[in-house]
């Protein structure tokens, strides 16, 4: 239909091409294949990130850490540090939630985090560089509160505990990358840290769910 006035006709609209969904590499960029765990992220896991950012504890063990990061030997150093405390944390609900679906989620999580050690070892390999964990780390911190909160819990207390825990956890390590470690890094760095990010930010769904049913 011609529009009023200037003798022009309306063109059809095509349908907008949406973006593929990008997964992130716990480690970088197009460092190896993909871990399961760069699935499409939901609204309410966001919104549970930005609700987390107000009630997070403020922990100063990363200041120790980060202060030397440097090289890229000091990063997937911090960063392994980091995989392994919580594959340790998850594997507490592996071995103690009552719950089929908390069990599920915590192998999940350790499982998605033991990968990620594996890929820095392999990559340290490859890069001709030595993995130093640092002695002392925001993960440290958590896993022992963790532990001290777990303690004594069983059945439905422990798994409601744990998936508190595990909200609390993934929001702590996102917010210290972004804050804390990734502003110390040098430009070429800078892209392992975001991808970092969001490959944490990829495992909140699976415990998005959860938190809703032991609300």
């Amino acid at each position: 239909m011609p529009l009023a006035g200037h003798g022009l006709r309306r063109t059809a609209l095509r349908p907008r091409v949406g973006r593929p969904q990008l997964k992130r590499d716990p480690l970088g960029r197009s460092r190896y294949d993909l871990s399961r765990s760069g699935a499409h992220v939901k609204v309410p896991a966001a919104c549970w990130l930005l609700v987390g950012v107000l009630s997070l504890p403020r922990l100063s063990a990363t200041q120790a850490s980060v202060d030397s990061i440097r090289t890229e030997a000091a990063l997937y150093s911090l960063y392994t540090k980091r995989v392994v405390n919580t594959a340790a944390f998850a594997n507490l609900a592996v071995t103690g939630a009552a719950d089929a679906n908390v069990r599920k989620a915590a192998q999940n999580l350790a499982r998605d985090h033991r990968e990620a050690q594996e890929k820095a070892e392999r990559l340290a390999r490859d890069h001709g560089f030595t993995i130093a964990p640092p002695g002392h780390d925001t993960s440290d911190v958590l896993l022992a509160q963790a532990r001290s909160a777990l303690e004594g819990k069983t059945s439905r207390p422990f798994d409601s505990a744990w998936v508190n825990l595990a909200h609390q956890w993934l929001f702590t390590l996102i917010l210290d990358n972004n804050r804390t470690v990734k502003p110390r890094l040098a430009g070429q760095l800078q892209p392992v840290a975001v991808d970092h990010t969001t490959w944490l930010f990829h495992q909140l769904p699976d415990i998005d769910k959860l938190a809703k049913k032991f609300k």
